[in-house]
C-alpha cells in the first residue's frame, strides 16, 4: 500500500571543505521538528563559534502537502527562514537554502561558519563558497525517509474493536492515546496519503457506524 515520505538527515553532523582564499568554511547539519528547536542550535552554534566571523543558517521546518494542477502530490516545508549573518544579502541564507531544497529536505538545518581569511570573495564568490560548504556537508551525511503521517480521532462501540484492529493492521495505524467507558476512543495515527482511504473503508464496513 502506498504510502507518503519525506527525506531528512539522520544525525548531526559536521563537514569541512578545503579553505577557500585562506578562509575555512564548515557546515553544520542538525534533524529538526519545530522553529524552536532550530533557533536554540543556532543560539548554540553562535556561543560555540563566538569568534567566527559569520555563522550563517537555513532551516525548514513542518511537512506541507499540497498538489499540483495534475493532482500530483508536492511535499515542501510549512515555514523556512535564512540568515545571512553579516555576509551580503543573498549571498548565504539563500544559497545554503537553495542546496536543502533542491536535496528534497525537510525538517533540517545547515549553519555554516565561516573564519575570514583576509581576502574578499565577492557576492559571486560567497554564493559559490556557501553552496559548495552545504552540498558538500550533504553528501557526507546520512539521509533517510520518514512517512508523514497526521493523527486521527476516533470513536466506536465494544462490537466494533474486532474491524478497527483489522483495519488498523491493514493501514499501519498506529494507537496514540485511548480511554475505555460506554465507547472506546482513541486517537491514532496513520500515513496521511490513506487516511481518506481508510475513513471511506471504516464507514462502509461499519454501516456507517463509525465516520470520522
Amino acid at each position: 500500500m502506498s504510502k507518503l515520505y519525506y527525506k531528512t538527515i539522520t544525525q548531526q553532523s559536521i563537514y569541512e571543505i578545503p579553505k577557500i582564499k585562506g578562509s575555512r568554511f564548515f557546515a553544520t547539519l542538525f534533524p529538526v521538528e519545530s522553529k524552536e528547536e532550530a533557533e536554540a542550535y543556532l543560539a548554540q552554534m553562535k556561543k560555540q563559534y563566538h569568534d567566527a566571523t559569520h555563522n550563517c543558517s537555513a532551516y525548514k521546518v513542518g511537512v506541507h502537502l499540497h498538489y499540483d494542477l495534475f493532482g500530483a502530490s508536492i511535499i515542501d516545508a510549512a515555514y523556512k527562514k535564512v540568515n545571512d549573518d553579516g555576509e551580503p544579502a543573498n549571498t548565504a541564507g539563500k544559497p545554503i537554502l537553495s542546496v536543502l531544497d533542491g536535496a528534497g529536505l525537510q525538517n533540517v538545518l545547515c549553519v555554516v561558519t565561516r573564519y575570514f581569511g583576509g581576502t574578499l570573495l565577492g557576492v559571486g564568490g560567497l554564493i559559490q563558497a556557501y553552496s559548495h560548504t552545504a552540498k558538500e556537508s550533504l553528501s557526507h551525511s546520512q539521509l533517510v525517509d520518514k512517512e508523514i503521517t497526521s493523527q486521527v480521532p476516533l470513536a466506536y462501540d465494544y462490537d466494533q474493536v474486532s474491524l478497527v484492529q483489522h483495519l488498523f493492521s491493514k493501514y499501519d495505524a498506529k494507537v496514540i492515546s485511548d480511554s475505555y467507558d460506554q465507547n472506546i476512543k482513541q486517537t491514532i495515527q496513520i500515513n496521511i496519503w490513506l487516511i481518506d482511504s481508510f475513513k471511506k473503508e471504516l464507514s462502509e464496513k461499519s454501516n456507517g457506524k463509525i465516520n470520522l
